[in-house]
């Protein structure tokens, strides 16, 4: 299957003409992640899509958007065929990356990924969570050791739609991911965003979002050197995106 990819970008007027403005190719996941980020099949949007766009405009970087399954991007950042990757984790295929150079930016977003479950169950204990939900591609880290001794049943879903319908009917004990995706499509499905809650007793994770490369750590600098200066423009996104 052909990747599909999206450009977007700016040219740079001169006075011997017009300049293209340098290329970067951006690889990211082929998932909806909103309101962090989602490609559907064409483009990609969200607050990672806006931010980016943002930090290109203002630095003079075209951005050609490259959308591939989770597995086959994580090879990309390492062997360079893609310049960027958003989002990227040093923990995340961290024994792929290792040696190979991998630099990260400094945090981009703080994002907690735990367990939502029906509000009568918060606070019950993590040894009565039997059947833990997620998304195939994604690694609920904080209860591995749960999950390899079989104290817990992971039952993985194609979307996040299914995976908190499963929730709300009460067949998974709780849905793991991220909360910000799952209050969004809690609103989505035309339910209060309260109608899961996210148990912060349960065992979660913190898994900041960078921007990663392996062979720009140049434009990682200057992505650096940008998000210091552009605080407002993060926040005003931020407030866009409801998170």
């Amino acid at each position: 299957m052909k990747n599909v990819i999206a450009a977007v970008g700016l040219s740079l007027a001169c006075t011997a003409g017009v300049a293209t403005a340098e290329r970067l190719v951006v690889g990211v996941e082929n998932i909806e992640y909103l309101p962090h980020y989602n490609w559907d099949g064409q483009s990609y949007t969200g607050f990672g899509a806006d931010l980016l766009t943002a930090f290109a405009e203002d630095e003079g970087y075209e951005l050609e958007f490259k959308a591939l399954p989770i597995t086959r991007l994580m090879q990309a950042v390492v062997t360079g065929d893609v310049d960027l990757k958003y989002p990227d984790n040093a923990y995340w295929s961290a024994e792929l990356k290792d040696g190979q150079g991998v630099v990260y930016s400094d945090v981009v977003v703080e994002a907690i990924d735990g367990v939502m479950v029906l509000p009568e169950h918060v606070g019950r204990p993590a040894d009565e969570v039997d059947q833990l939900g997620t998304v195939l591609g994604f690694t609920p880290y904080s209860w591995l050791d749960r999950i390899d001794s079989g104290d817990v049943s992971l039952k993985e879903n194609s979307s996040f739609i299914g995976m908190v319908r499963q929730a709300l009917v009460g067949r998974i004990d709780g849905a793991y991911a991220n909360q910000d995706v799952i209050r969004r499509v809690l609103r989505e499905l035309g339910k209060d965003e309260t109608a899961l809650v996210f148990d912060e007793s349960l065992p979660h994770s913190v898994s900041n979002y960078h921007v990663s490369s392996s062979n720009r750590a140049d434009v990682v600098e200057a992505f650096n050197r940008w998000l210091a200066e552009n605080g407002e423009t993060v926040a005003s996104l931020r407030a866009k995106h409801a998170f």
